[in-house]
C-alpha cells in the first residue's frame, strides 16, 4: 500500500536528543508497585516509560530499570512473545530481562519488563553533553552494536527501534554499548501480532521499509546502526537536520531513498565501507549484521 493511502496527513516530529519531559506516572506510585525506596524516570517511549528503581525487593540486585507499559490490557501474548525473544538472547551487548509480567499502579494493571540498569548514560547524552568518540571509539563502539545485534538476530529477534537513546555506554565507555528499550522488538518466528502497514519505529533512524509502513526485519536493525554510525562520524544526521522540524512522511521516504552523503575522508577502512553500506536503501545491499562483524580491521 502506497504511503499516501495509509495516512496522507501524518507528519513526524523529530524530538531533540534527551529533550526533557514530564512523567505520565508518579515517582510514589511506582515506588509503592515495586516496593523500592526510591524510582526516578529515565525515559518515555512510544509505549510506555521507563523507571530506575533502587532497592526493589523484585530483582537480588535491587536495582533495575522498569519499562512499564502505558496501555492497559496490553496483550499477554504480546508480552510472552517479547519476553521469550529477550530470554534468548545472551550477550553483554544487550540489556537483560530480569522478569517480566503484570503489576498493580496507580489503580490500574499495567504490563512491565523489569530489566538490568547500566550505570554510565547512553549514546544521546554523551552527545549532547558535547563527548564525541573518536573515529576508533567508533570502531570499537559499532563491533559492540554489531554482536549485540548478531546474538539478538540469532534469536531470530528484531529490535526495530535502534537510536542514540536506546544504546547505553556501560560504564561510560564507547567500547561497551548495550542495546536497551526492547519494548518493539518482535521474534521474527512466531506469528505476527502487528498489521502492517503501520509505522513502528523512531523517524531519523528508521529504514526506508520502516517509513513505507512494511514490517521491520533485521535489515532495518542494520540501517538504523549505520544512521547512528554515520552521526558519531559526522556529528550530523545522514539524512535530517535538526530534530525539532516536521517532516511530511513522504518527503522523508524521499530523503532516505536517496542515500547517505559520503563520509569524511579522515574516515577509515573498513569503518567508511561497513557504515556505508549499511545505509543502503535497498534491504538486500545492507548485509547481515554478522558480515558487517566479520569485515577485517585494516590498521
Amino acid at each position: 500500500m502506497p504511503v499516501d493511502d495509509i495516512d496522507a496527513e501524518f507528519w513526524f516530529e523529530l524530538a531533540p536528543l534527551s529533550a526533557p519531559y514530564t512523567p505520565v506516572l508518579a515517582s510514589t506510585d511506582v515506588e509503592r508497585a515495586f516496593g523500592c525506596h526510591a524510582a526516578r524516570p529515565l525515559g518515555r517511549g512510544a509505549f510506555g516509560e521507563t523507571w530506575h528503581v533502587s532497592g526493589t525487593p523484585l530483582v537480588a540486585t535491587g536495582e533495575a530499570a522498569a519499562k512499564v507499559i502505558y496501555r492497559e490490557g496490553y496483550p499477554a501474548a504480546r508480552l510472552t512473545r517479547e519476553t521469550e525473544g529477550l530470554q534468548r538472547t545472551s550477550s553483554e551487548h544487550v540489556v537483560r530481562l530480569l522478569t517480566a509480567g503484570l503489576v498493580p499502579l496507580a489503580g490500574k494493571e499495567r504490563a512491565v519488563l523489569v530489566f538490568e540498569y547500566v550505570e554510565g548514560g547512553d549514546v544521546a547524552a554523551a552527545i549532547s553533553a558535547g563527548s564525541w568518540p573518536t573515529h576508533e571509539q567508533v570502531h570499537a563502539f559499532g563491533i559492540g552494536v554489531l554482536r549485540g545485534l548478531v546474538a539478538l538476530h540469532e534469536t531470530n529477534t528484531a529490535h526495530r527501534d535502534i537510536k542514540p537513546e536506546n544504546i547505553a555506554l556501560r560504564g561510560g565507555d564507547w567500547s561497551r554499548p548495550v542495546l536497551l528499550d526492547l519494548g518493539l522488538s518482535k521474534q521474527l518466528d512466531v506469528d505476527a501480532l502487528t498489521t502492517y502497514p503501520q509505522l513502528l519505529g523512531t523517524l531519523p533512524f528508521m529504514a526506508p521499509e520502516q517509513i513505507r509502513g512494511e514490517e521491520a526485519r533485521k535489515a532495518a536493525d542494520v540501517w538504523a546502526l549505520g544512521c547512528v554510525l554515520h552521526l558519531l562520524l559526522t556529528q550530523k544526521h545522514p539524512f535530517f537536520g535538526p530534530r525539532n522540524e516536521r517532516v511530511p512522511r513522504a518527503q522523508a521516504l524521499t530523503i532516505v531513498a536517496a542515500g547517505a552523503p559520503p563520509l569524511p575522508e579522515g574516515v577509515p577502512e573498513p569503518l567508511r565501507g561497513v557504515a556505508t553500506r549499511l545505509l543502503s536503501p535497498e534491504a538486500h545491499a545492507r548485509g547481515s549484521a554478522a558480515r558487517a562483524l566479520s569485515m577485517p580491521r585494516e590498521d
